[in-house]
């Protein structure tokens, strides 16, 4: 019989993992696609494991009382140990025969890390004395190194795996039979930062462009988002409050942080937040932006009415060319102190008010030298021009409460910014402090204020808000007028800029200034986005921070695989990822023995359902600031240079293949006796691929159910239902891309350096 295992998953007492992956919902949504059966995951949890104490249990599988899915026991655990006096840190998946030995290896290991914190604990031991351990309950117990090629904490992995399963192994090596192949989030509160704004997650879509930096050069970038994520979450989550960050995160989510060695610049990396917990760190609030510098601003051509009247037709009026510098200084001017007006017989205004004569009068000279006459009013200190061209492009800007920073500005280099923001803090700011480097504004307009802190960060700063008056608050400056009931007709921010950007958490101060840093208990959905660079421009009331985000084939390059069986699976966090990759496996009986038995001895029997490996964010090797990628044989050509800007590439996942790859084994060799495997997305990604949605949308999400009811299994859908049942319930476009999924048909421009790979379009695969 020929049955379908995802082998390798997490329960809900892994940090990170929903708290839905319970076994009645594993049960059903394994069901449902097509799963017979499933890991256990986290077998070394004390409190899991009593909850598979209440499974029935028979030849050596687990099942709920009269379900259709078995399970079986298995838990990832990391090693740390060193070889060649560098530190390792390898991930291992264990399966058992039964809760004894599983009782009795925790007992063992407990002595080598704590068990009870993490559904996928921290071992200090090593590779091999994890095997010995574990093979001292039965020669059906296994140890198989976890996704062999991810950069990092894996068995080959470019960023701190070895050369050889030997170095890992050692002695033991011997009783490895198989090799796992295969390729985080915030709270609804948090935002990001878009070019349309900031945005909460769930609101991002793939054709917005998210704020990143790029840690190698520091530069802001605008990028897309290669994958939009949302699901929901039941355990403990990061928090960080303190003056500067705020943060609610999922354990394993990625901060961009510094060690706190001041005798030495600081140095950002990702790192996650459980290993972050309660260290002293520093958090990056600023980057280097190159906009344009543009010399001249062009005001848009409009039609108006001719003067003539004898003539009731429109003309045209050309665009006009302003310097930049000089049209900075009053738009800033004018945002901050400006209006329009217009009057019911077709009368027409641009205004400024300020009781600062010598910025009015500076004003005034600036709009004459642009070719405009000015007009003004002694008794209500206004200057005003009339001019439709400048009317018309000024008043898109609306009211006080409806002003913001027009993105032809938010575009500019940093210097033609900060003469914007200069002026815009001359008419509604304030200078403060010693020595005069403090800086605020203040606005009621809650899309201004948004600006603002872009701005902040694009010219070398960062800003943080303040409510500073509600909406109904008396207008204190008209309160000697009795007769006057002015309040606040919205409410009133006030922003405050930061100069000094790089901001110092300690545990002593975390207490001494009582700020937090803590885990919480969460349950609801968390989101993030994966963008090329990994790091991202988050804000969590109303404070900004910059925060984080194999296949076969490769493994047939090298000869010392070849008597292993490899096996693959989704390393799951949530009920909807499992069995995106998963493996299909031949056994006589359904029992662990016959399973276990036919991954150990019986390769031919066992074949893999995989990701393309080229989906993978670091499967060539590339530099994402340049825009190149480059083959392995490219890559060796150009000695691993850059050559566009003569940086160093990125290695990747292909090229370190290409490294432990065997001479005489080019790239398409195929041993004798190679295991079979398909390769395909898995159903509700093509399914938002037809829809041109994400696919975890509603749509999306409506669509991929409503299949399963009327089609049958994922796994049915995937490889078997006919083309005529796909077109009549899924339509044209879901159906055939579902075929030239099973085809192996959907082709992927490899990722590199951080970009993930992309779906290339059909009429270039059918080339």
């Amino acid at each position: 019989m020929k049955i379908f295992a995802d082998l390798h998953i997490h329960s809900p007492y892994s940090r990170a993992v929903s708290k839905d992956m319970s076994f009645k919902t594993l049960e059903r949504v394994g069901a449902l696609k097509g799963l017979n059966v499933l890991g256990t995951g986290d077998l070394t949890h004390p409190k899991w494991r009593e909850e598979i104490r209440q499974l029935e249990e028979k030849d050596g599988l687990f099942r709920l009382k009269g379900g259709k899915v078995s399970f079986l026991l298995s838990g990832e655990v990391n090693t740390v140990f060193e070889v060649a006096g560098r530190s390792r840190r390898i991930h291992h998946l264990i399966l058992l025969p039964y809760l004894e030995a599983a009782d009795l290896l925790c007992e063992i290991l407990s002595k080598r890390g704590k068990l009870e914190g993490d559904g996928r604990p921290t071992l200090s031991m090593t590779g091999a004395e994890l095997v010995e351990e574990t093979m001292e309950f039965g020669n059906d117990c296994m140890v198989i190194p976890a996704h062999i090629w991810t950069p990092w904490f894996s068995l080959f992995g470019a960023k701190g795996g070895v050369d050889r399963i030997e170095e890992c192994y050692e002695d033991q090596t011997p009783h490895i039979y198989a090799l796992e192949t295969g390729l985080s989030c915030y709270d609804k509160e948090t935002e990001v930062l878009t070019d349309k704004g900031w945005k909460h997650f769930d609101e991002v879509e793939y054709k917005d462009e998210v704020c990143t930096l790029d840690i190698e050069t520091n530069e802001i970038q605008f990028q897309k988002p290669t994958k939009i994520h949302s699901y929901n979450y039941r355990g403990n989550m990061y928090r960080l409050k303190t003056k500067r960050v705020d943060l609610l995160v999922t354990p394993n989510h990625n901060l961009l942080c510094s060690k706190c060695d001041f005798h030495k610049p600081p140095k950002f990396i990702l790192d996650t937040a459980e290993n972050l917990f309660s260290k002293s760190k520093r958090f990056k609030k600023d980057g280097i932006w190159r906009g344009k510098d543009d010399e001249y601003f062009i005001l848009p051509a409009v039609k108006i009415k001719h003067g003539s009247r004898h003539y009731f037709g429109m003309r045209d009026k050309e665009e006009k060319a302003l310097p930049m510098k000089p049209w900075l200084k009053f738009l800033g001017f004018w945002i901050a102190e400006g209006w329009t007006s217009e009057g019911k017989n077709g009368d027409y205004n641009v205004c400024i008010s300020n009781r600062n004569i010598s910025l009015i009068h500076e004003m005034g000279e600036i709009l004459h030298d642009f070719g405009y006459n000015t007009f003004w009013n002694d008794k209500t200190s206004t200057l005003r021009v009339r001019d439709f061209q400048l009317f018309q492009y000024l008043k898109q800007f609306g009211k006080c409460c409806d002003k913001y920073v027009p993105d032809e500005v938010k575009s500019v280099s940093k210097d033609l910014i900060g003469i914007f923001l200069e002026y815009y803090i001359k008419g509604n700011g304030h200078i403060y402090g010693r020595n005069l480097k403090g800086l605020s504004a203040t606005t009621s307009s809650i899309r201004l204020r948004d600006d603002l802190q872009e701005i902040a960060l694009k010219i070398g700063m960062s800003a943080y808000y303040k409510l500073d008056k509600k909406k109904g608050t008396p207008i204190l400056s008209l309160a000697y007028d009795s007769k006057k009931k002015d309040v606040q007709r919205g409410d009133a921010w006030v922003v405050y800029f930061i100069r000094k950007n790089v901001h110092i958490v300690l545990p002593s101060s975390i207490k001494k200034y009582k700020h937090t840093e803590s885990w919480v208990d969460f349950e609801g959905p968390v989101f993030c986005v994966t963008v090329p660079n990994h790091v991202v421009y988050v804000r969590r009331n109303g404070i900004p921070v910059w925060c984080g985000n194999s296949d076969p084939p490769m493994n047939w390059r090298v000869a010392a695989l070849d008597n292993l069986t490899l096996v693959s699976n989704s390393d799951s966090h949530s009920p909807l990822k499992i069995g995106r990759e998963a493996n299909i496996i031949e056994v006589e009986h359904l029992s662990y023995k016959d399973i276990v038995e036919t991954i150990m001895y019986r390769k031919d029997r066992v074949a893999t359902i995989e990701v393309d490996p080229a989906y993978g964010k670091y499967h060539w090797t590339g530099h994402r600031n340049c825009g190149v990628s480059f083959s392995p044989a490219e890559a060796a050509k150009l000695k691993g240079v850059c050559p566009v800007c003569g940086k160093l590439l990125t290695k990747g996942v292909a090229e370190r293949v290409e490294e432990l790859a065997d001479k005489d084994r080019p790239e398409g060799f195929v041993p004798a006796g190679a295991q079979k495997f398909l390769r395909m997305l898995p159903l509700i990604e093509v399914v938002g691929l037809a829809a041109g949605k994400n696919a975890y949308s509603a749509e999306v999400q409506r669509l991929y159910w409503g299949m399963l009811k009327e089609l049958g299994s994922e796994m049915d859908i995937l490889l078997s239902v006919p083309l005529e049942r796909l077109s009549a319930v899924a339509g044209e476009a879901a159906a055939r891309l579902i075929m030239k999924n099973r085809e192996g048909k959907l082709c992927v421009e490899p990722g590199y350096d951080g970009v993930y790979g992309k779906l290339m379009r059909e009429e270039l695969c059918d080339e």
